[in-house]
C-alpha cells in the first residue's frame, strides 16, 4: 500500500532537516512527501529544495501567499496521490517503525463498520533539542466507533496532527480542516473526523512532539480557549447525547458531561448535576468540582471546606493541592501555599499552574491561576 506524507512548512528552518530524516528512515516505504511552504520568513523552503535534491520522493509544493497550517494541510490532502496520508509537522519526529505498525494494525481492523478513516499514535516529548522530557508519555486509548465523538469531547487524546494516518478521502469528504477556525483546527477537525468512520489506536508512543517557545506559544493560546470554542460547534442537548451513548457506567458518563459543562462556564447547571453522583468511587471529583463552583462565585470559605475534605481523602490530587494553595496565598498564608504547591510539583513535574503559583508566591505579584479540572497522570508539558 503506497503512502504519501503531508507537513505543511512555516519557520521550521532548524527542524525540517530532522523530520525529513525520521521520515526517510522509515522501515515501510514512503511513496511521496509534499512539503506544503506557507511563506515563512526563514530559509525552510530553500532547505527542503536542497533536501529534495538528494531525495527525490520529496516535492516542495508553495503557497501564493502565508494561509495558515489549515490550508497548507488542505493543499497537501488534495495532491497527494495515495489513500493513505500520513500528516506531520516541520518540528516533530517520528520513530522508524511507526508506519510499517500502523499499517499491520490497520490490516487487524479490515472488516471495522464503519470502516476506519486513521491510525492515531500515542507520543513522547521533547525539548526544543529532541531531548525525551522524563514522565511524558501521552497515551490514548481504543474506543468504539459510538464512544469516540464523546469521549474526544472530554478529552482529545490527539494533541498534535503529527503521526495522524488519514484515510485522504474521508479527510476531503468532510471538508478537511477549516481555514476559518483559528482555535485548535486540528481539534476541531479530529472531531468531524470521528463521526466519519473507526478510529484505530497504536498503543506504542512512536511521535516525539517537540516542544520550543513557538510551539509553547501557540499551545498556550489554544489551550485557554479550545474546549469554549469547541463546543460552541455543538449543541448541549447534542453534547450530551454523545457523552451518554458510550458504555462506561452512567456516573463517569455523568461527571465528564459536567466537566463540559464547566469548561462551557455552565456552572450553575453542571452544580446541579452534581447532586446526582452517588458513592465512593467519584467522590473525590464531586468535591473537586464542587470547590470549583464556589471558587468560580467568589465563595472562598465554602471552597476551602470541600478541598480540605477532598485532601484528607487523597493528599495527592494535585489541582486541590494547587487550589488550596492559591486560597491560603489569598489569604496571605505564604508558608502553606508553598508547601502544598511544592508538593503539587513533585507529584506532578511540569505541572504549569502550579509552578507558577509558587513562583507568584514568592515575589509576592499575586498574580495566580485556579485549576479548572482534575490533572491527567501525566500532563502535556508547556515548559
Amino acid at each position: 500500500m503506497n503512502i504519501s506524507v503531508v507537513i505543511p512548512l512555516y519557520n521550521a528552518e532548524k527542524y525540517i532537516v530532522e523530520t525529513l530524516d525520521s521520515l526517510m528512515n522509515q522501515t515501510y516505504p514512503i511513496d511521496e512527501i509534499l512539503v506544503v511552504d506557507d511563506c515563512g520568513p526563514d530559509r525552510s523552503a530553500e532547505v527542503v529544495k536542497e533536501y529534495s535534491k538528494r531525495h527525490p520522493i520529496v516535492r516542495l509544493i508553495q503557497q501564493p501567499h502565508n494561509q495558515g497550517g489549515s490550508a497548507a494541510r488542505n493543499r497537501g490532502l488534495k495532491e497527494a496521490r495515495n489513500k493513505w496520508v500520513l500528516m506531520m509537522d516541520a518540528d516533530d519526529t517520528i520513530h522508524p517503525d511507526l508506519l510499517r505498525n500502523q499499517f499491520e494494525l490497520l490490516g487487524q481492523y479490515s472488516e471495522a463498520k464503519p470502516a476506519p478513516v486513521c491510525v492515531h499514535p500515542a507520543y513522547v516529548q521533547t525539548d526544543a533539542e529532541g531531548n525525551i522530557l522524563a514522565n511524558s508519555e501521552y497515551r490514548g486509548q481504543q474506543l468504539s466507533y459510538n464512544e469516540t465523538f464523546g469521549s474526544l469531547l472530554v478529552r482529545n487524546y490527539i494533541i498534535t496532527p503529527s503521526g495522524l494516518l488519514l484515510d485522504r478521502d474521508a479527510a476531503l469528504e468532510i471538508g478537511g480542516y477549516k481555514t476559518n477556525f483559528f482555535v485548535s483546527e486540528d481539534a476541531e477537525f479530529i472531531l468531524r473526523l470521528s463521526r466519519k468512520g473507526t478510529f484505530v489506536y497504536l498503543d506504542k508512543p512512536y511521535v516525539y512532539f517537540r516542544r520550543h517557545p513557538m510551539s509553547i506559544t501557540s499551545d498556550l493560546k489554544k489551550a485557554s480557549n479550545a474546549g469554549k470554542a469547541i463546543l460552541e460547534v455543538y449543541s448541549i442537548d447534542e453534547i450530551k447525547e454523545a457523552i451518554f451513548s458510550r458504555s462506561f457506567v452512567e456516573q463517569k458518563n455523568l461527571l465528564d458531561f459536567i466537566t463540559l459543562l464547566y469548561q462551557y462556564q455552565l456552572f450553575d447547571k453542571g452544580f446541579r448535576y452534581l447532586a446526582d453522583i452517588k458513592g465512593d468511587e467519584y467522590q473525590q471529583s464531586k468535591l473537586f468540582y464542587q470547590a470549583l463552583y464556589y471558587i468560580e462565585n467568589n465563595q472562598e470559605i465554602e471552597a476551602s471546606r470541600h478541598l480540605d475534605q477532598l485532601l484528607s481523602i487523597n493528599d495527592g490530587h494535585g489541582a486541590a493541592l494547587n487550589n488550596r494553595a492559591v486560597i491560603y496565598a489569598k489569604d496571605n498564608d505564604s508558608k502553606m501555599a508553598c508547601e502544598l504547591l511544592e508538593s503539587a510539583i513533585l507529584l506532578f513535574p511540569g505541572y504549569m499552574d502550579a509552578t507558577d503559583n509558587l513562583q507568584a508566591v514568592k515575589e509576592g505579584t499575586q498574580e495566580y491561576r485556579f485549576t479548572k479540572r482534575e490533572l491527567r497522570k501525566n500532563l502535556l508539558r508547556y515548559s
